[in-house]
């Protein structure tokens, strides 16, 4: 993002109001994990960590957990979440520390989007609205009209699954924009409809025992559709139109 650009979405995010902790807010901040648990939670994605990785992420200032009285480093759900960022940055697009600590700079001003993957680490634990609101910079009663109109589940009284976290975000600060209920069901259907078209196209890969070439054809055509979608919002020449 160019400093210019930084600056105008900076102004904006300021009138949204402040963030709290860094990024992703709308998971657990509260540092509780061991380093034996971190490891355990993300073997399966990066065999190779180590207990040297996660102190060398620590001193670069990407990820820093909290510590105990006795000086042990204890992580949250969120610095899981973040590490699995990193890391992933790292392995699958070779990027160097520098622009990778710009990207959470970002994440954590709440200038950037990122979705969250949701590991196995704080699967089950519920996520408050208010810090769900506090995510989206809205007042708590915008998720729970997400909820009471049916756009959203609650898992529990004042609280969502993880799985249903970025959906919620995304949609309260969608309301926050000026849009309305009526305006976002029609949204949420023409999603609907395009997965299930995404499905239907995929199927015939499934009657030929090909589901990981179902999934991939799948998978391909949402991000067609996401793309194309983009496109329409953003195309040039079409203010006032």
């Amino acid at each position: 993002m160019s400093e210019p650009a930084r600056r105008a979405v900076m102004s904006a995010a300021a009138a949204s109001g402040p963030l709290v902790g860094e990024w992703p807010h709308q998971l657990g901040q509260q540092p509780t994990l061991r380093v034996g648990d971190v490891l355990a939670a993300l073997e399966h994605e990066f065999p190779s960590l180590t207990l040297s990785k996660l102190r060398f992420l620590d001193a670069q200032g990407l990820v820093s957990p909290g510590r105990t009285s006795a000086g042990y480093r204890q992580y949250s759900v969120a610095h899981v979440e973040r590490l699995r960022y990193v890391l992933r940055q790292q392995r699958d697009a070779f990027a160097p520390l520098g622009h990778i600590r710009d990207a959470l700079r970002d994440l954590d001003a709440g200038l950037a989007y990122q979705p969250l993957s949701l590991g196995v680490v704080g699967r089950d634990e519920a996520v408050s609205y208010s810090s769900i609101a506090a995510s989206a910079a809205v007042d708590v009663e915008v998720v729970s009209r997400l909820v009471a109109e049916g756009l959203i589940e609650s898992t529990q009284p004042g609280a969502l699954a993880p799985a249903e976290v970025t959906r919620a975000v995304a949609y309260a600060r969608y309301l926050a924009m000026g849009a309305d209920i009526r305006e976002l069901r029609m949204l949420v259907r023409s999603a609907q409809r395009e997965r299930e078209a995404a499905s239907a196209a995929a199927a015939p890969l499934q009657r030929q025992d090909s589901p990981a070439q179902r999934d991939s054809a799948r998978e391909s055509r949402l991000e067609a559709a996401a793309a194309a979608f983009e496109a329409a919002l953003y195309r040039s020449g079409t203010d006032g139109a």
